[in-house]
């Protein structure tokens, strides 16, 4: 099948002249994003409960970023219910102490760090990216990494082993050969081992998926016996299981190397969850149909705005723009 790009309309989306509690839910949004950086300071905490303490409309419109944003794993429903519930929640609430509003600050801060941010994984790596950065990276051996975005690794060089454990993203591996010192990257439960080859291994939350370019890999999923992987062949492993090893297109698999996203027949709910990988605030797609609707395109990680344009062009969809952080897709 021959690849297209999706062609780009000029198209623009208007949003809605905003009101006071769109200008609220906006801060609101910005404050949810922006506690979960890596580089946030004490002090924009502070200014976070300060913002919060100043009254009921804050905190009406942090809940709704909370219930929006905080169930990202059900998109859908998350914006149904919000639409359901908005316009009874500032008749039905009492209205809360100055004091429960900052201590709700200080745990909804806790809970972010904690919980919801890189920061644990990023402060424990010897390199790490943030939202769609990239890096490349020389080990002494001579071996290559390229870090995909959001990404972060420790490194350990000793005499007699080569060891990277990739803590969270996608790594790309160009590997020295060294017969006497084999290389082990490390993701979840398993090890890939290797002496010299070509392979990214990425982590999509408990699962570990190893594609290959170039040369022999070996993939222990902890348990069982190991397989061993060609170019051109994949496997994915979670919960010390293994699937069976597939081939894959690495055109398509590695298409993140050169800042670009490649996607044939894959559901627009697939195409977004990996685009929101790579771009500040997210896109949410509304509807179950439409989230299963089939995309082919090759995207430029460096042009969000074009990207959703092309999506909204091709697939005759309403975007609604909630603040500059938020994007939702419905049917137009």
């Amino acid at each position: 099948m021959t690849r297209e790009p999706v062609a780009v309309e000029p198209l623009m989306i208007e949003p809605d002249k905003p009101t006071p509690a769109d200008d609220l839910f906006a801060e609101a949004s910005g404050w949810y994003f922006r506690l979960q950086a890596e580089d946030v300071t004490a002090a924009e905490l502070d200014a976070f409960a300060t913002w919060l303490a100043q009254g009921q409309a804050q905190d009406d419109a942090w809940q709704e970023v909370q219930m929006m944003l905080g169930a990202m794993r059900q998109p859908a429903q998350a914006i149904r219910e919000l639409e359901q519930q908005q316009a009874r929640w500032r008749k039905q609430r009492p209205r809360r102490w100055l004091e429960w509003s900052c201590a709700a600050a200080v745990l909804l801060m806790v809970g972010l760090v904690a919980l919801q941010t890189p920061w644990l994984d990023r402060l424990r790596a010897d390199y790490a990216t943030g939202t769609g950065e990239m890096r490349r990276v020389e080990l002494a051996d001579g071996s290559e990494l390229q870090l995909n975005t959001d990404t972060a690794v420790q490194i350990r060089m000793d005499a007699g082993e080569r060891h990277v454990r990739l803590l969270r993203g996608e790594a790309w591996f160009v590997v020295t050969k060294d017969a006497a010192r084999p290389f082990i990257v490390e993701s979840g439960n398993g090890r890939v081992r290797v002496v010299g080859t070509q392979f990214s291994v990425a982590q999509r939350e408990d699962q570990t998926r190893v594609q290959v370019a170039e040369g022999r890999v070996e993939v222990n999923a902890g348990r069982g016996d190991p397989v061993y992987l060609e170019p051109g062949r994949a496997v994915e492993y979670q919960d010390r299981q293994l699937t069976a090893v597939h081939g894959f297109d690495p055109a398509s698999g590695f298409a993140w190397r050169q800042r670009q996203l490649v996607f044939r027949q894959q559901s627009l709910s697939e195409v977004v969850d990996e685009l929101n990988r790579y771009w500040p605030g997210r896109t949410l797609v509304l509807g179950n149909d439409l989230r299963e609707r089939q995309v082919s395109g090759v995207f430029d990680i460096d042009k969000p705005e074009a990207v959703l344009k092309a999506l909204v062009y091709t697939l005759h969809l309403r975007a609604d723009h909630y603040t500059p952080y938020l994007l939702v897709l419905r049917e137009g």
